[in-house]
């Protein structure tokens, strides 16, 4: 008989042998739980909500999600393989280099914008969120994240074009404003100057009218004076008006305005063989009010230049375009040089200096910034003792100012 084994001394360690059945299932629990893992991230991977791709240390693409699938608009197996940088514009390639380089030389995640070539023939502008993604006995792997920035790209592209624009109507707008305080300026200087001489003139042929017993001439020329300064109110009047004229746009018939401005200078043609005619005038859309200032100035000017004919013609005559309506009010009157065809419409311009024919020369300056104002342009041609047209063009959609 073999004798019984001696039982363990107090105080005697004792290995107890790992059965292989017991490893074998330690490895295998290991393996399950990585299985889970890998199972748990590729999930994570393709629920993301974010387009995802996993690129080789080549480019090439070795996992992508349904989104990122569905930003470039291919099926996920469609893409597998293929070389990212073969989805993007040429211009963005270069950037897109740089940025894995980056990555690969340990400077953290790098953030970039990428055009992106989608298979439906779109450009989409995108962000790109990349990282490096290392595993033991394995080539790197870059991890990118994109964000589709198409819609913010053109809405930033719009406000700054709106921006620009907008710019540039305020630098418009500043140079107008800047244009016409200069213009007020020169306007109520020289007006000053007008009126101290006029009123320096009247006030000295009232003193020599009180020394002379023979009166007559001296109050004549200070009549005269008188009527140069209510002459020259009235053209301040006017111009004034037209600074501070808020206008409305509406259907304005051209030949009732017409029939107003013959009232306003009936004065003019008491004791003359005064013939005015004009074709039937279109209906406009503009302002009555700047119209009727316009042809008042007009036929005003007409009659002023024919006062010495014995017979005075003046004629209304109308052309018109595609674009605008060219209104022009003729005379048989003294005419004047093409060569100062510009002088008419400037402020305080006068073709005919001397005195012999009474205005301030802010009449045509007038007609010239109301028909601006609407889109519009002025003008005159004429000859020399010949006669002259006055001219404006009035655009068929006009846009105030």
């Amino acid at each position: 008989m073999n004798p019984d084994p001696l039982p363990p001394q107090v105080g005697t360690s004792v290995d107890v042998p790992v059965t292989l059945d017991g490893r074998l299932e330690s490895l295998q629990a290991q393996v399950l739980h990585l299985q889970a893992s890998l199972h748990q991230a590729q999930g994570l991977f393709q629920e993301s909500p974010g387009a995802a791709f996993l690129l080789t240390d080549q480019s090439r693409i070795q996992a992508v999600n349904a989104c990122g699938a569905a930003l470039i608009g291919s099926s996920q197996e469609g893409l597998l393989g293929r070389n990212f940088a073969k989805v993007l514009s040429s211009s963005s390639r270069t950037a897109f280099a740089v940025l894995l380089s980056h990555v690969f030389e340990g400077r953290g995640r790098q953030k970039g914008e990428l055009q992106l070539l989608t298979l439906r023939g779109e450009v989409l502008e995108v962000a790109v969120e990349a990282a490096l993604h290392v595993r033991e006995g394995a080539s790197p792997e870059y991890h990118l994240t994109l964000t589709d920035v198409t819609a913010f790209k053109l809405a930033h592209r719009a406000l700054l074009e709106v921006q620009h624009v907008q710019e540039a109507q305020f630098h418009s707008q500043t140079l107008q404003l800047k244009h016409l305080q200069e213009e007020f300026e020169s306007v109520v200087l020289l007006f000053g100057q007008g009126l101290e001489g006029i009123l320096t003139r009247a006030q000295s042929f009232l003193l020599l009218a009180r020394q002379q017993p023979d009166q007559s001439e001296h109050l004549r020329h200070t009549q005269e004076g008188l009527q140069q300064t209510q002459s020259l109110l009235n053209s301040l009047k006017r111009y004034m008006q037209m600074r501070f004229l808020r206008t409305r746009l509406r259907s304005v018939d051209l030949n009732r305005v017409f029939r107003e401005v013959l009232k306003d200078v009936e004065s003019q043609r008491v004791g003359r063989d005064v013939l005015i005619i004009s074709t039937p005038l279109p209906t406009l859309s503009g302002d009555s009010q700047v119209l009727q200032i316009i042809l008042l100035e007009y036929l005003h000017n007409a009659l002023k230049f024919t006062r010495t004919r014995p017979e005075t013609r003046i004629r209304v005559l109308v052309q018109e375009d595609a674009g605008e309506y060219r209104i022009g009010v003729e005379d048989n009157g003294i005419g004047f040089n093409m060569r100062q065809k510009d002088k008419a419409f400037e402020l305080f311009g006068q073709l005919h200096a001397g005195g012999r024919y009474e205005g301030t020369g802010l009449g045509l300056a007038v007609v010239r910034r109301l028909c601006e104002r609407f889109g519009g342009r002025a003008w005159g041609e004429g000859k020399v003792d010949q006669g002259a047209t006055f001219w404006f063009a009035w655009p068929k959609t006009p846009a105030p100012t």
